[in-house]
């Protein structure tokens, strides 16, 4: 039996009874460029048809392209990580403020169990745990909205987890379950992620919730000295937390920075 065989046996021999079992439509591949493009695909096509989105969440045992955010590449070979994309049906507009933020959590509950020590949320969306090595990079989220004026959007949540990694297949800054020694199986961290994503979905558009959770994860410490990027610039500033929205705050030369996109780069 070829091992992409015996994965989607994997995948429905543990698929959890009784659990949230995840969206109505699962689609499993053994090769694609990125999980996020045939997402948009789909999206296309759908719309193409003049047909109604249902909830879709797609599985790569490949990538041969992964992204993360700007354009950076995402390690993806064959049997060894999450690659990974749901799709999401927004009609309100003003919920997607609150998706990145649960997205984030979600990841970071389900893959807790699994590790060794504890998942922590790097701004704005980098899975984190501390090693013997310092802070190291264990997933990552990127997520694309499609806005249809007037018909809300559709929204593309790719994200990817480093499972069975050897340390030559990660940059320095990254690690794998391997490397932290789990033995949690690859299909059985998968349900346990898509399991807790689910749960926070249900609080979609309640920013307040989602504020408050994503700051009991994050890695940050009051105080803190981090540096961001914003566009083509860098910012620097002591963490001061984050507001009811979830947008960053930084103490800089006295003055309070809101920062609502961007990413920690230090």
């Amino acid at each position: 039996m070829d091992p992409f065989t015996r994965f989607l046996e994997d995948l429905e021999r543990s698929r959890p009874a009784g659990a949230d079992r995840g969206p109505e439509n699962l689609v499993v591949v053994r090769s694609v460029a990125s999980t996020n493009q045939l997402a948009r695909e789909l999206v296309a096509e759908y719309e193409r048809e003049a047909q109604h989105l249902h909830p879709v969440l797609i599985l790569a045992w490949e990538q041969r392209g992964g992204r993360g955010r700007q354009g950076r590449s995402w390690t993806s070979p064959a049997g060894l990580g999450i690659y990974a994309t749901r799709l999401v049906e927004i009609e309100d507009l003003s919920v997607l403020q609150s998706l990145p933020l649960l997205v984030a959590v979600g990841l970071c509950r389900g893959l807790a169990p699994h590790l060794p020590v504890p998942c922590r949320l790097k701004w704005p969306n980098d899975l984190i745990v501390e090693t013997a090595n310092g802070r190291r990079k264990i997933g990552g989220i990127l997520i694309e909205s499609l806005v249809r004026p007037g018909e809300g959007a559709a929204a593309i949540i790719g994200f990817g987890i480093n499972h069975g990694h050897a340390a030559e297949d990660l940059p320095e800054t990254g690690v794998s379950l391997r490397l932290l020694h789990s033995p949690a199986a690859l299909a059985t961290v998968i349900w346990g992620v898509i399991d807790a994503l689910e749960r926070e979905l249900r609080h979609l558009g309640d920013t307040a919730y989602a504020a408050a959770q994503y700051r009991d994860q994050t890695l940050h410490q009051p105080g803190e000295r981090i540096t961001c990027r914003v566009g083509d610039g860098v910012i620097e500033g002591r963490f001061r937390g984050f507001d009811e929205h979830g947008r960053l705050l930084l103490e800089r030369d006295g003055e309070e920075v809101v920062l609502t996109a961007g990413e920690v780069i230090e």
